[in-house]
C-alpha cells in the first residue's frame, strides 16, 4: 500500500474510531441506567447523561492517542485478529489511566461520576472496536476473492527487477494488486505494450529505470498518460501535460507516481460513500416503479425482462451491466443490418428511430426508466452514480486512439457531461469523448453534485433522448 493510501486510510480510521469512543460512553450509560440499576454496591445514583457530555471531548482525545500509541493504525502491518484485540485493550487501559490522572490533576470530584459506567465503559469501547476490525477484514477478504476487484499489474524492466518487484507486490496487505504481466523494453516494442495494456485491463505500472533512461522509457510514460493508466517510476526524468506527479514510497522503497485522476482522498470518500447511499435509497424508492415496469415489460414482450452485456468498466475491466430490456430479443443479432444507418461517428453505433425499439421501450427510454436497474451496478461497486457511460468491449475495442481510453481511468458512471449536453442529440463519438475527458480534468465533488441535479430535469422531461 502507498504511504498515500495508508495515511488516508488511518485517518478515516481514526475518524470512524472517535464515533465508536462516543458511542461506548452512550451505550455503557445505557446499560448502566435501564439493565444493571439494582447494582448499588458501586454507587449510588447516576448523574444525568448531560453531566457527560465533556467526555465527547476528552475520550476521543485521549483514545485516539493512546490507541495509535498500540500501533493499531499501522496499516502494513499484517497483524492477526486476536493480537489486534489485545493492542486495544492495552489502549483502552492506557486511556483509562490518562483519564483518572487527569481527574487527580484538575481535582474532579469522583463522587459525582458513576464508577460503574466507566466500569462497563472498557469493555463496550472494547467490543465496538472488535466488531470494526471485524467487519473490516471481512470486507477486505471479501473484495480479495472478488478478482474484478483487483488492480491488474504490469511490471516493466529485467526479468530480475521484474522477478523482485513480483515478489514484492505480493507482500501487499490485502492483496489488492495482481501482476498480469512483465515486460522487458530491450525486447518488445511500444505496440505490444499498448495490447498489454488493453488486454489485462491494466491498471497500474511498475516501471524500474535502472541506470538507463531511454526514448522507449519515454514513450511508455506517454501511452500511460494518454490512456489514463497509473506508472510508478523511480525518479522525476520526464515531463508530462496532464498527470501529476508525486513522490510515495511503497513498502519501504522510493516511486514517483504519476497518475491523470484524483487518488485517495476525502472527495473521493465522499463521491464512493455517496454512490453507496444513494443507489440503495434510490432501488428503495424505485421499488414499486421496478415492479410496474418489470409486469408490463412480461405481458408485452415475454422475456428476458433485463438485458444484460459486458461492458468496459474502470481500466477496460468487464462488467455485467443491467438495464430493462426495451428492443427485441435478438437484436444485438439484428445490429450488423442496420450498420449503414449508423448517426454515430467513431465505433459507437446509435441510429435513428431505431425499428429494433419496442413501443414501451421507447417510453423507458424517453424517461430512462430503462437505466434504474443499473442502480445495482452502483451497489455492487462496478458503475458509479456520476462518470462517463460504459461502452460495450467490442466499441471499446475498436478505439482507433489510445487517448479515448482515457475515458476508462474513472469508473463509468449513471450520467456525466454528455447526457446533461444533448445525450443522442450528440453525434460526434470526439465530442463525446472530449466532454468524458473534461469530466475528469474538472473533477471535484460539487461538480457531481452539479450534474446529478442538472441531470434531473434532463430526465424528467426526456431532453435529448431518443
Amino acid at each position: 500500500m502507498l504511504q498515500r493510501h495508508q495515511e488516508f486510510y488511518s485517518k478515516l480510521l481514526k475518524v470512524i474510531d472517535c464515533g465508536l469512543l462516543i458511542l461506548a460512553l452512550w451505550v455503557s450509560y445505557l446499560i448502566r441506567v435501564y439493565i444493571v440499576p439494582e447494582v448499588t454496591f458501586i454507587e449510588g445514583g447516576i448523574q444525568p447523561f448531560e453531566s457527560y457530555l465533556w467526555f465527547f471531548i476528552v475520550l476521543p482525545t485521549l483514545g485516539i492517542l493512546m490507541l495509535q500509541r498500540e500501533g493499531i493504525y499501522h496499516l502494513h502491518l499484517p497483524n492477526t485478529f486476536g493480537h489486534f484485540l489485545i493492542s486495544a485493550l492495552r489502549g483502552i487501559i492506557w486511556m483509562m489511566a490518562a483519564l483518572f490522572f487527569l481527574f487527580f490533576v484538575f481535582r474532579i470530584k469522583q463522587e459525582s461520576l458513576s464508577r460503574g459506567l466507566f466500569l462497563l465503559y472498557a469493555p463496550t469501547t472494547l467490543f465496538l472496536l472488535g466488531a470494526r476490525e471485524a467487519l473490516l477484514r471481512m470486507w477486505l477478504r471479501q473484495k480479495v476473492r472478488i478478482v474484478t476487484k483487483r488492480e491488474h499489474v504490469l511490471l516493466i524492466g529485467t526479468a530480475q527487477e521484474c522477478e523482485y518487484w513480483h515478489r514484492l507486490v505480493q507482500k501487499t496487505p490485502g492483496q489488492q494488486l495482481e501482476v498480469k504481466g512483465m515486460i522487458d523494453l530491450d525486447h518488445t516494442d511500444i505496440p505490444q505494450l499498448i495490447e498489454a495494456l488493453h488486454t489485462d485491463s491494466i491498471n497500474l505500472v511498475i516501471m524500474n529505470l535502472g541506470t538507463s533512461l531511454s526514448d522507449k522509457n519515454r514513450q511508455v510514460i506517454s501511452v500511460c498518460e494518454s490512456e489514463g493508466v497509473e506508472i510508478w517510476v523511480t525518479a522525476d526524468f520526464f515531463k508530462t501535460s496532464i498527470a501529476t506527479s508525486s513522490f510515495d514510497s511503497f513498502l519501504g522503497h522510493s516511486v514517483l507516481v504519476y497518475r491523470t485522476t484524483d487518488d485517495a482522498s476525502w472527495p473521493l470518500f465522499f463521491k464512493h460513500t455517496m454512490d453507496y447511499l444513494l443507489a440503495f435509497v434510490g432501488l428503495l424508492l424505485s421499488l414499486p416503479i421496478l415492479i410496474f415496469v418489470s409486469l408490463a415489460l412480461y405481458f408485452t414482450s415475454g422475456s428476458p425482462i433485463l438485458f444484460r452485456q459486458k461492458r468496459s468498466g474502470l481500466h477496460g475491466h468487464p462488467f455485467t451491466l443491467y438495464k430493462f430490456r426495451t428492443m427485441v430479443s435478438n437484436a444485438e443479432q439484428l445490429q450488423s443490418e442496420l450498420q449503414t444507418q449508423n448517426m454515430m461517428s467513431g465505433p459507437v453505433f446509435k441510429i435513428e428511430k431505431d425499428p429494433r425499439v419496442t413501443p414501451l421501450g421507447k417510453f423507458l427510454r424517453k424517461y430512462s426508466l430503462d437505466e434504474l436497474p443499473q442502480l445495482w451496478n452502483v451497489l455492487k461497486g462496478d458503475m458509479s452514480l456520476v462518470g462517463p457511460r460504459p461502452l460495450p468491449l467490442y466499441e471499446t475495442n475498436n478505439f482507433t486512439n489510445i487517448a479515448q481510453r482515457r475515458r476508462m481511468s474513472v469508473k463509468p458512471g449513471l450520467t456525466c457531461l454528455w447526457q446533461i449536453s444533448g445525450r443522442n442529440q450528440i453525434v460526434e463519438f470526439k465530442e463525446w469523448i472530449r466532454l468524458d475527458l473534461e469530466y475528469i480534468d474538472r473533477w471535484n465533488f460539487w461538480l457531481d453534485i452539479e450534474i446529478l441535479f442538472k441531470t434531473i430535469p434532463a430526465v424528467l422531461f426526456g431532453r435529448g433522448a431518443k
